[in-house]
């Protein structure tokens, strides 16, 4: 019994002993990095949107009036000059309205001379009556019969008058409306879209019917470029900034433009999950053979720096203060970690840095980061430049300890 208690005991204390060896095995082996020089670069941070492209200047071209269209004299694609004629309403209706208004205006004018007449007649008999009322050859009832006369007749001019100004009025818009029916171009450009035909009725806009769009002309020497960017991203951009723009129909080429409008509403549409804003970006270059509607994808750069201490993104982590050696004592962090500080969802101080080569070791150092790059974060404070920090691998930075011994087995090549 004895024996077999001897052969239990010496059993538990091998394998006690055999783990402790591996602990201090594996705590003593260096953990494989990869590793990449600090250095200074210039950085652009962009922020990449994609939308459309469309002409600076479009005119969509209505029917000011009901009619059927007789003549096209134009088709899509056509450039056409400002006051080129267009499209041609059939004029007859309106032709007949318009002498029959002018005639109308011929009487009323007619009207007002008879009417000058008579108030001319009334007013000499009013002066001739009083003047014999005066001397006494004719009674009150007599002058102020001429008087009424005379305030008929003046009423009676100026209705003919008031007629005449209407007639003109009504003359006047029937000219304009037959005017209307021969479209001409207002601008220079090109047609970029035409929905009519000849023999088509062109029906006129009203208050909740917008009518019969004829035409679309287009100034095509300034491209704009709208495009929809996410309302964590729209705060950086600024009137001005510079962007580069490519065409899905022409891959091969970039174009330079920059930032005009900023939408200061949200873009709302049905199933959308995020808050987008519309941006537009004129662009400076001539695009060649551009249809509107191209799709296009555009890269607006925000923020650049000159020669900036930059590290690999993927070299950022955090680490909870208290894990971090020396953390909760050494006063000379406290000026370097003021801005990196952050909480955790447990309510613990959360510190951004990096873990830099020493020694053999990595050594944990706050940082605090400004603009990014597609691959790089400039760093404001924390670095000198003349560091080796760890930039991979994502697993080897996630489970690093501070002081751990870790060996660089690949450096970056430089970017």
């Amino acid at each position: 019994m004895k024996k077999k208690l001897w052969i239990v005991v010496a059993a538990i204390l091998v394998i006690t002993v055999l783990v402790v060896v591996n602990m201090k095995a594996k705590r003593g082996k260096a953990l494989p990095v990869q590793a990449e020089k600090v250095e200074l670069r210039d950085l652009s941070m962009i922020i990449s949107a994609s939308g459309s492209i469309r002409p600076k200047r479009q005119v969509d071209i209505s029917a000011s009036t009901i009619g059927k269209v007789t003549e096209v004299a134009v088709k899509e694609g056509d450039i056409v000059t400002e006051g080129q004629f267009l499209i041609q309403i059939d004029p007859i209706q309106l032709e007949s309205t318009v002498a029959q208004l002018e005639a109308s205006l011929d009487a009323a004018m007619a009207s007002e001379r008879s009417s000058m007449v008579q108030q001319r007649k009334t007013e000499n008999d009013l002066v001739r009556i009083r003047k014999l009322f005066s001397q006494g050859y004719l009674t009150d009832q007599e002058v102020e019969a001429a008087q009424t006369e005379h305030d008929i007749a003046v009423a009676n001019l100026e209705s003919a008058r008031q007629q005449i100004r209407q007639q003109q009025a009504m003359l006047g818009s029937a000219k304009h409306n037959l005017k209307e029916v021969t479209i001409t171009s207002g601008m220079n450009g090109v047609v970029t879209r035409m929905n009519v035909e000849e023999g088509e009725i062109a029906i006129m806009g009203t208050l909740n019917n917008p009518g019969t769009i004829l035409m679309t002309v287009a100034d095509l020497s300034t491209i704009e470029t709208e495009v929809e960017v996410d309302e964590t991203e729209v705060i950086s951009i600024k009137l001005g900034d510079k962007a580069e723009v490519t065409l899905d129909a022409f891959p091969d080429t970039t174009y330079i433009g920059e930032v005009t409008e900023i939408g200061n509403s949200p873009i709302l549409s049905s199933g959308q999950q995020g808050v987008d804003f519309k941006v537009v970006i004129t662009i400076n270059d001539t695009v060649v053979n551009v249809r509107p509607g191209l799709s296009a994808d555009s890269e607006i750069t925000v923020a650049e720096r000159n020669q900036a201490v930059s590290i690999p993104i993927q070299s950022l982590t955090v680490r909870r203060k208290k894990d971090l050696k020396g953390m909760e004592t050494a006063d000379s962090t406290a000026d370097s970690t003021a801005d990196s500080t952050k909480t955790d969802v447990d309510g613990e101080e959360e510190i951004e840095g990096v873990f830099i080569v020493e020694g053999g070791r990595a050594i944990f150092k706050p940082v605090m980061v400004g603009i990014s790059s597609q691959k790089y974060f400039e760093v404001v404070t924390g670095l000198e430049g003349d560091e080796e920090v760890i930039s991979g691998n994502f697993r080897a930075i996630r489970d690093l300890k501070d002081g751990q011994r870790v060996k660089v087995t690949i450096k970056s090549e430089k970017k």
